[in-house]
């Protein structure tokens, strides 16, 4: 019963978050975004499926439009004009042990969920790498 607890809890996180993206076009009037991609790897091992949501650090200054990175086969980005602003982030990663759900119509199994991380976006750091060492949730 916790497991499908943290997963709904996981899955209306994302989709908070999807929403608020939703809003944010690719108008060029708007701030400068920039595409990001890396490594994801949990307790040295490639992730196979997952998510990074990028949030602009308002305790630190920052604003604007937050970002989605897909996560495959070890390595993630983020989609060309829809890529976080510059200034610090709060990263928040969810990695899966495959693509494949368990059950019919259910989600595939968590390596972890939630881990959050700081990130400095700048326009020369296009290659953020991340390292969960945690145990499985």
């Amino acid at each position: 019963m916790k497991q499908v607890g943290a997963r709904l809890l996981c899955w209306m996180n994302v989709g908070v978050c999807c929403l608020f993206l939703l809003g944010c076009g690719t108008d060029s009037t708007g701030p400068e975004r920039f595409v990001l991609s890396g490594q994801v790897l949990h307790n040295g091992q490639p992730v196979p499926a997952g998510q990074v949501i990028l949030m602009p650090d308002t305790a630190k200054g920052n604003q604007g439009p937050g970002a989605v990175g897909t996560i495959e086969n070890g390595r993630w980005h983020t989609d060309p004009n829809k890529g976080p602003v510059s200034g610090p982030h709060i990263a928040m990663l969810n990695g899966y042990a495959s693509t494949e759900a368990t059950v019919p119509g259910g989600d595939p199994p968590m390596l972890f969920t939630e881990f959050k991380t700081e990130v400095d976006v700048t326009a020369d750091a296009s290659d953020v790498d991340f390292d969960v060492n945690v145990k499985g949730k």
